[in-house]
């Protein structure tokens, strides 16, 4: 069964449950995984669909963010059961110990020795740890043993 047939089914049982959000989500989530193919003339791949997904719960915490900072929590909530349900979708990433290990195994391997040389590092680790951890956390964590 494609992703797309399995998103499809996953929506036909919100509707029937008349789970409003739900629905929601995953019309949003079909959508974009039929606009994604119909772009690149090809079935989506698991990769793909997990950036699709990701993409979509970093606009969630965003507006989450900025819905708090607008004081206006009744649309943080929206925002917040919205992303619980696509983190269902998600596949888990890396934990930090994780991630720590593999960095300082590069670090020792590719000969780093100070932050000045994060860029090439960085690099290299985003070709690892693409679809498995943030940047953002890739990154703290080099900084951090590298200090």
């Amino acid at each position: 069964m494609s992703i797309l047939e399995d998103l499809r089914n996953k929506l036909k049982d919100a509707m029937i449950a008349k789970d409003e959000i739900r629905t929601r989500v995953l019309r949003l989530l079909v959508s974009a995984v039929k606009n994604f193919e119909v772009e690149k003339i090809k079935q989506i791949s698991e990769e793909e669909f997990d950036a699709i997904v990701k993409k979509q719960i970093r606009e969630r915490e965003e507006a989450i963010e900025d819905f708090t900072k607008g004081n206006r929590p009744d649309l943080a909530e929206e925002e917040k059961k919205e992303l619980e349900i696509l983190k269902e979708f998600a596949k888990p990433e890396l934990s930090d110990e994780e991630i720590e290990k593999i960095v300082s195994g590069k670090i020792k391997e590719m000969g780093i020795s100070s932050s000045k040389e994060i860029g090439k590092l960085m690099g290299v680790l985003m070709k690892e740890f693409k679809g498995k951890a943030s940047g953002d956390r890739v990154k703290a964590i080099a900084e951090k043993l590298l200090k």
